[in-house]
């Protein structure tokens, strides 16, 4: 019993991730350690040890072998921590080994703590109740320790590098040298959100993680290849220190606008990466997303999709000021990609033009000009234009192959106009909204 002895007095003395004593898992499993060091108290042992079992199933476990739930869970807490040492880590510049002595404290601590295995805790908890309760497993047959939710693989989208870690922290017996290691992954993934999420949401004043991105790859688009060369080239100088600019794109609906900058995503997290999507009516809050996102390693685009003003809105004085920084400069890890339907984003109406010839405003031509000018503070307007035909066709075409539809090309084509007439006109998204009819339609037989 001294195990759990000595994890419940050394506990408190946590520094550095002392965050991890606020995890309701671990403040169940210190309930159910107390439990165990006095039997005959007031919490019983098998109710602690209950509600350990039930916290626990609610997580899920990656691995097979080796490691359980309550090992994996402890693992991740630590690996996503968000502490004075996993920020330095993570922040450029920023020295991280002014924390080493604690961190190998805490460390130690964790590793004695993680030693306490689901299979130790579900034998200690039956050596209790025989000792003091004289109860048999035939009394009181205990359930194991187990997670039982999926393990979510989208969540982390780099799995694969993330599992390696834990599995090497696992088969370390010292943990207390593990420091450059785990400064090594906080700064090549960042902690906390940051560190679970390449996509994320600016809503209600704060960021917000997106665990299922739409997973579009480049080598999809089938079409605007030229195009998209200008946008990857100010990306790809983006992300390696270069000066790059602002972004707009201009299009008809359905013309790939939103797909190619998720799309680069997928392409290009690797080397560091991040889209945070900024609501058009969040715009507002542009001071508090450059303040989240300054400092950090990764380099964010931020994504204003389907963005345009109506004529009585003031809410493009807030793009204005995140595209030109205001007062505050905007940091060098962060664009702006904003798609829009419309080349001047402001509705302007010839009321707009007698209001600027008549004493209704001293200076109106100026706040037409306001208007009009906002789109040219981007530094290149990329434009998609609607495919013809023949273009369609091409798309449709390829799509088909992609997915390998046995369907001749001729009646390919046949179908394809019939539906560019009959739904969505001839664009990217109703190519693609086609083959996807197309494909169910020959999967139920019903193709005609």
């Amino acid at each position: 019993m001294s195990n759990y002895h000595s994890s419940i007095k050394a506990l408190p003395s946590l520094t550095i991730y002392r965050n991890v004593l606020e995890d309701p898992v671990v403040k169940a499993v210190l309930r159910h350690l107390e439990a165990l060091s006095a039997p005959t108290g007031a919490v019983h042992p098998i109710h602690s040890y209950g509600e350990v079992c039930h916290l626990l199933s609610m997580t899920g476990n990656p691995f097979e072998t080796g490691v359980d739930a309550w090992q994996n869970h402890l693992l991740d807490l630590i690996l996503n921590d968000v502490n004075p040492f996993s920020r330095a880590a993570y922040t450029p510049g920023a020295n991280y080994t002014v924390f080493s002595e604690a961190i190998r404290w805490d460390l130690l601590i964790l590793r004695s703590l993680f030693e306490l295995s689901a299979v130790y805790m579900h034998d200690a908890t039956m050596s209790v109740l025989q000792c003091f309760f004289h109860a048999t497993e035939e009394d009181v047959p205990l359930p194991p320790l187990v997670g039982t939710q999926p393990v979510d693989q989208e969540n982390f989208i780099f799995n694969n590098d993330y599992l390696q870690i834990k599995e090497e922290l696992a088969a370390s017996p010292q943990w207390d040298m593990l420091e450059e290691m785990l400064a090594h992954h906080y700064s090549t993934y960042g902690c906390g959100i940051f560190g679970r999420h390449i996509a994320f949401k600016w809503q209600n004043g704060a960021l917000h993680g997106i665990s299922h991105p739409d997973t579009i790859k480049l080598s999809k688009l089938l079409d605007y290849a030229d195009i998209r060369e200008q946008i990857i080239d100010n990306t790809l100088q983006f992300l390696n220190g270069y000066p790059a600019n602002n972004l707009l794109f201009y299009g008809d609906r359905g013309t790939g606008k939103s797909s190619t900058v998720k799309a680069l995503l997928n392409e290009y997290w690797p080397m560091g990466l991040r889209l945070v999507e900024v609501p058009k009516n969040q715009l507002a809050d542009y001071q508090s997303i450059i303040q989240e996102l300054r400092h950090r390693k990764h380099r964010f685009i931020l994504f204003v999709d389907d963005l345009s003003f109506e004529e009585n809105e003031t809410d493009f004085k807030n793009l204005k000021a995140l595209l030109e920084g205001g007062i505050e400069e905007r940091p060098g890890n962060v664009l702006i990609y904003a798609t829009s339907n419309r080349r001047h984003l402001i509705k302007e109406t010839f009321a707009d033009r007698t209001k600027s010839n008549d004493s209704s405003e001293i200076h109106g031509m100026d706040s037409v000009q306001e208007k009009l000018s906002l789109a040219d503070r981007f530094g290149m307007t990329i434009i998609f234009p609607s495919p013809d035909q023949e273009s369609f066709l091409e798309i449709v075409f390829g799509l088909a192959e992609q997915r390998q539809l046995p369907v001749p090309q001729q009646e390919l084509r046949r179908h394809a106009l019939k539906w560019s007439m009959w739904h969505n006109g001839r664009s990217p998204r109703s190519a693609r909204q086609f083959v996807d009819n197309l494909e169910g339609q020959l999967a139920l037989g019903k193709l005609t």
